[in-house]
């Protein structure tokens, strides 16, 4: 099977570094480890992985599966979408029905090619340009709930990893 990539998108303010941004970092990173995704964020007010390093939070065992993507080459900053991610899809509660994909042909299209997934922080969401410029829209209940973003964070991978451990590498469902 193909990498996830976790893209957290910042449609907070794109000026200051808030805390808001350091702890979806925070609690995004242990959640990557745990499903072997790498982790992107995209259009955050950080240039240097320097500053990402010394976010300090009780989260993720202090810092530790931060500190482990980085040092795996695991950790991206980006202002924007990098081919090696792979077919960018956007995680929304509203896909639009001709991009919409479903968690199981996610993991069709993953043991083909690399996919990254933006995920919006913040009551906004992902800005339209992002919604347009993604392959396909994934909503990850298949019911049209919103999730709040952490939430979307840990359930995302969680229910990739669990519905490709039921396919084998061909995409074809184990007994």
């Amino acid at each position: 099977m193909k990498r996830i990539t976790l893209i957290l998108y910042n449609s907070y303010d794109k000026k200051r570094w808030h805390e808001a941004h350091k702890r979806a970092i925070a609690r995004a990173a242990p959640v990557c480890w745990a499903y072997n995704c790498n982790l992107a964020i995209m259009d955050f007010p950080v240039e240097d992985v320097e500053e990402v390093k010394e976010i300090s939070t009780t989260i993720g065992d202090s810092g530790k599966y931060l500190r482990m993507l980085i040092e795996n080459n695991k950790f991206f900053i980006v202002d924007k979408f990098l081919s090696q991610f792979g077919v960018p899809i956007a995680s929304t509660s509203k896909p639009d029905k001709k991009k919409s994909i479903t968690p199981e042909e996610t993991i069709g299209l993953l043991t083909k090619k690399p996919i990254g997934i933006f995920i919006g922080l913040g009551r906004h969401g992902l800005p339209k340009d992002i919604l347009e410029f993604s392959k396909y829209h994934l909503d990850i209940t298949k019911k049209g709930i919103s999730l709040e973003t952490c939430t979307a964070i840990g359930c995302i991978p969680a229910t990739l990893y669990w519905i490709g451990e039921m396919y084998d590498s061909r995409g074809y469902k184990r007994d």
